[in-house]
C-alpha cells in the first residue's frame, strides 16, 4: 500500500515538473518546440503589418529602437507583466530618448484582435505602444522570422473558447532595423531602460 502510494506521488511530481519545464520554455525560448535552434543573426528581417491607419513597416521606425512584443489582447498574465516592465522602463528616460524609441505589439491572435480594438489599445498607452496584427499568413511568417513560439489552446466551457500559449520575450531592434538582441520576461525595468540607452548610442550603418 504504501509503496503504491510512493509510485503514485512519483508519477505526480514527474507530470507536475513537465507542465514547468513546458512552461518554462514557452516563456523563454526562441524556437518552436522540436526546431532546431538558429542564432540571433538568423532572426529578425523586416515586416509590414497593418494598423487602423494603415500598413505599418519596421522601415517606418529606422533610426530610433524598437522593442517588440507578440502577444494578444485577451492575454491576462504575461502580457499585461511585460507591458508594465516596458512602461516602468519608459519613466526612467529622458523626453529625447523617449522620442527615439518605439515599443511595438503584435498581435499573433489576429482572428480576434481586430484593427479597432488594436488601436484602441494602443492608444490608451498614447505614442508609446502601436499595435499591429496582419493575415494568419503573415502573423506565421513574421513570428517564424523572429523564432517567436505561440500555440492556439482549447479552454473548454470557456466563452473565449481558446487561449494563445506564447514565447514573452523583448525583441530589440537597432537603430539600422535589424534584430539586436532579445531579453526574457524576467527582464526588469532597469535592464530594458540600460538596453534602449546602449542601441541608442550605438551608430548607425548606411544602408
Amino acid at each position: 500500500m504504501n509503496e503504491s502510494k510512493v509510485v503514485k506521488g512519483s508519477v505526480i511530481v514527474a507530470i507536475l515538473m513537465s507542465i514547468f519545464i513546458i512552461a518554462f520554455y514557452v516563456t523563454t525560448t526562441t524556437r518552436p518546440l522540436g526546431e532546431k535552434y538558429k542564432p540571433i543573426s538568423e532572426l529578425g528581417g523586416p515586416f509590414t503589418l497593418q494598423t487602423k491607419q494603415g500598413p505599418f513597416s519596421l522601415d517606418d521606425i529606422k533610426g530610433k529602437v524598437g522593442v517588440v512584443y507578440f502577444g494578444f489582447l485577451s492575454c491576462t498574465e504575461a502580457c499585461p507583466a511585460s507591458i508594465g516592465v516596458v512602461q516602468a522602463a519608459y519613466k526612467q528616460l529622458s523626453d529625447q530618448e523617449r522620442d527615439d524609441v518605439q515599443f511595438l505589439f503584435i498581435s499573433v491572435d489576429p482572428e480576434r484582435d481586430s484593427l479597432e480594438d488594436l488601436y484602441d489599445f494602443g492608444d490608451y498607452y498614447d505614442n508609446d505602444l502601436l499595435a499591429l496584427t496582419g493575415t494568419r499568413e503573415e502573423i506565421d511568417k513574421v513570428t517564424s522570422d523572429y523564432g517567436v513560439f505561440f500555440e492556439l489552446t482549447d479552454l473548454e466551457g470557456s466563452a473565449l473558447g481558446y487561449t494563445v500559449d506564447h514565447s514573452s520575450r523583448f525583441y530589440m531592434i537597432d537603430k539600422n532595423g535589424k534584430l539586436f538582441t532579445t531579453m526574457s520576461h524576467s527582464t526588469t525595468p532597469n535592464e530594458l531602460a540600460a538596453r534602449i540607452q546602449q542601441l541608442q548610442n550605438m551608430e548607425t550603418t548606411a544602408s
